[in-house]
């Protein structure tokens, strides 16, 4: 069976959460008594969270977890709405695994206790406290089903972790990403402070890089194209690393505004070096159109550096076309041009698979 995309589940400090508490809730005490037996209880999931009950399910934003696809192609069972169901499994003391499914309980499922139905706060309290008090995978994996409960309010929690120093970076970044999935939760931190969180995470130059090209990364993914606004903004401050990656993001986005910020920005004299070869990569990117080809073949004349030039003839050539092939054999055939330059431009139309292109280049190779 092929696997496909799975999301990193987080793992949550006791310290940082309102519902775990020292006192057991009703839920723990009942899979407390089930001893090292597995125990299993259902909660209602959000609107949208859909699987097959064994081998995979899907969150409302298509977010994918499991084996989806036989080894034919198609899909192995149809994806039915709800509920969660979870499969808790202790050694003594601790919680060693925590299992996820979604949709109906298949007739050959491993044994254990079931506990029924439970309610979705009593689920998600019991699940963040396990992730508040385990280590490693237990802990990540309860995460999971928590996040799919229905009328679960998370994100002040998200919040919390995403800005916590002292949590390791893969937590943190998960948790950043969960926010922006989570943005219009009812109750919760709210779409524009979690936009400011993140603003904020951005521009703090004590956070690791790792964490701050997360949360801009994840601004720019923003649904609603909200956060294109922000980048640009980003993109133009003092803060070189910041404005790199601003560009990096912004150039590689398929949003008009973005797409249109950058070609008017990489023409500017005075942008630096490094930003101009990562938007110069951006733009010749998934989203490049003709137009852009145009611009990156008018830049060439202009730029500053070997390094520019370079960028722009590696990125022309992965746009492919006869226009672009020719601009590339009027490099390879110049007189004017390095002789390095010239073995470059060859070393890219080599890879076409042209036949006008190969029959030039023998002329070009062979005179």
């Amino acid at each position: 069976m092929r696997p496909i995309m799975r999301f990193a589940s987080m793992v949550f400090a006791s310290g940082l959460l309102p519902l775990a508490c020292s006192a057991q809730s009703a839920l723990e005490r009942r899979i407390t008594s089930a001893g090292d037996t597995p125990a299993q209880f259902r909660f209602a999931a959000r609107e949208g969270v859909c699987g097959n009950g064994k081998t995979f399910f899907r969150t409302e934003d298509d977010g994918w977890y499991g084996t989806f696809y036989s080894n034919d192609g198609m899909r192995n069972d149809p994806c039915v709405n709800g509920p969660v169901r979870v499969v808790v499994t202790r050694a003594g003391k601790e919680v060693v695994r925590v299992e996820t499914y979604v949709g109906p309980v298949p007739a050959d499922a491993p044994a254990a206790q079931d506990l029924g139905v439970v309610s979705a706060k009593d689920a998600v309290a019991f699940l963040l406290g396990v992730a508040a008090s385990s280590d490693g995978k237990p802990a990540r994996d309860a995460l999971t089903p928590a996040m799919l409960a229905d009328s679960s309010v998370v994100t002040p929690t998200l919040l919390q972790i995403a800005k916590d120093q002292s949590r390791s970076r893969d937590i943190r970044r998960s948790a950043i990403s969960w926010l922006s999935r989570r943005r219009d939760e009812k109750g919760g931190v709210g779409a524009a402070g979690i936009a400011r969180a993140l603003d904020q995470l951005v521009r703090d130059r004590n956070e690791s890089e790792t964490i701050r090209n997360q949360a801009l990364s994840t601004i720019g993914r923003f649904d609603r194209g909200e956060g294109i606004p922000a980048l640009m903004g980003f993109a133009g401050d003092a803060d070189k690393w910041l404005s790199k990656q601003a560009f990096n993001t912004l150039s590689r986005s398929g949003d008009p505004r973005a797409r249109q910020f950058v070609r008017e920005q990489i023409k500017r004299a005075d942008l630096d070096e490094e930003i101009r070869i990562e938007a110069i990569r951006g733009i010749g990117d998934d989203y490049a159109t003709s137009a852009d080809m145009k611009l990156l073949r008018d830049l060439y004349a202009t730029v500053n550096s070997d390094r520019e030039r370079d960028a722009i003839l590696s990125s022309v050539a992965n746009a492919g076309g006869s226009v672009n092939a020719d601009w590339l054999l009027d490099i390879a055939r110049s007189k004017t041009e390095p002789a390095q330059r010239r073995r470059r431009a060859l070393s890219l139309l080599s890879k076409y698979d042209d036949a006008r292109v190969k029959e030039a280049l023998k002329g070009l190779i062979n005179p």
